[in-house]
């Protein structure tokens, strides 16, 4: 069931929990009248009553029901006070549910607006306009009924369609705002796949801060997510990596190397790279540490020139194998004697073994 029809399943039940008819058609009410109140009646008052009833009598058996509704408000406002107030409004509710019976969701809007304008905050009258607008697709309107009743009630499953609703209208602002209301749930939490919308579009606006700080919230998410679905798993490693790469980048442009290493070598346990070895490399390289910085080059190369290196990583490659012959020949009196030797050992080294001090 998608998020909407589970929405409307909500606002119906709730409709229906609620709705309560009084009780009363015409012959009814007339039925009661002749066994009592009519006794106690003078001929004056009796025909008064009867004029009122038939009044009623006619908006409530009016066959066009939006020109009934009309007829039952006009017939309520001005008999406040009146036995057949109550059953009026009995009828205009018999309206309604008849609007919700039949699906007349355009007829039901403008009957529950028009109850809302002569008697506002009634809940039952809220939800039938929100079921209305949700399904006349009439979405500001729909919106703004959901954040009303979310203030009388905040619950999770109303933020949530809000929060859906503001994203397929691409109204940002707002569907932050209400996206963060999730996130600071226990279940947003570990809702990875909502912290990393936020990074993209965070990413998308040139937004540095946030981005980081979306992206550390969606590798933290991750991290709570305990046996996901299949589904959910498969992209998990994918997520990981593009993010520990992207802040790993972002460490290295800052020269902050010993974080770029440490989120890059998080990327290489999802994703073998050779970006990230070329990276890493040039962070050893920079922290003076030669012999590391050499072998993490050769993995570059290596990695570069497999079958299954992409087109990223073979041209990345040709700069990772002048680099690692650069600084050879600066170990080994400008030769590269022996680098084969070098390449082989890279070839079985671990990644963790690429930061351990070497001689």
């Amino acid at each position: 069931m998608n998020r909407y029809s589970k929405m409307l399943l909500s606002l119906l039940l709730a409709f229906a929990a609620a709705f309560f008819i009084l009780g009363g058609t015409s012959d009814q009410v007339f039925a009661a009248f002749q066994d009592g109140e009519g006794e106690e009646m003078t001929e004056e008052e009796y025909e008064a009553y009867m004029a009122l009833y038939a009044a009623w009598e006619a908006a409530d058996k009016e066959p066009d029901i939006l020109k009934s509704g009309a007829m039952l408000i006009e017939f309520i406002q001005k008999n406040q006070g009146t036995t057949l107030a109550p059953y009026a409004e009995d009828s205009y509710m018999r309206l309604l549910n008849r609007c919700v019976e039949g699906k007349r969701y355009q007829e039901l809007e403008t009957l529950a607006d028009q109850w809302n304008t002569f008697k506002p905050g009634n809940d039952i009258i809220v939800n039938m306009i929100a079921v209305a607008a949700r399904e006349l697709k009439h979405t500001e309107k729909y919106l703004w009924v959901l954040e009303e009743m979310h203030k009388k009630n905040p619950k999770m499953d109303y933020v949530e369609e809000i929060a859906g609703l503001y994203k397929e209208l691409k109204n940002d602002d707002k569907y932050i705002e209400w996206t963060e209301i999730i996130l600071k749930t226990p279940e947003g939490a570990s809702d990875f796949l909502r912290h990393y919308d936020l990074f993209q579009l965070y990413s998308a606006k040139n937004d540095t801060a946030k981005t980081m700080e979306y992206a550390q919230s969606t590798l933290k998410a991750i991290e709570q997510v305990k046996n996901p679905p299949a589904d959910m798993a498969k992209v998990i490693p994918d997520i990981r990596y593009s993010l520990n790469h992207m802040i790993g980048a972002s460490h290295y442009s800052n020269k902050r190397y010993d974080d770029a290493i440490t989120y890059l070598m998080r990327a290489l346990r999802d994703k073998k790279y050779s970006n990230g070895y070329y990276l890493i490399a040039n962070s050893l390289w920079e922290q003076k540490k030669i012999l590391n910085a050499r072998m993490a080059f050769a993995k570059a190369q290596l990695f570069g020139e497999s079958a299954q290196a992409s087109a990223e990583d073979k041209s990345i490659a040709p700069r990772a194998k002048d680099r690692m012959e650069q600084l050879h020949r600066a170990l080994h009196n400008d030769t590269l004697v022996g680098i084969q030797n070098r390449y082989k050992q890279a070839q079985e080294m671990s990644d963790e073994d690429l930061l351990k001090p070497m001689e």
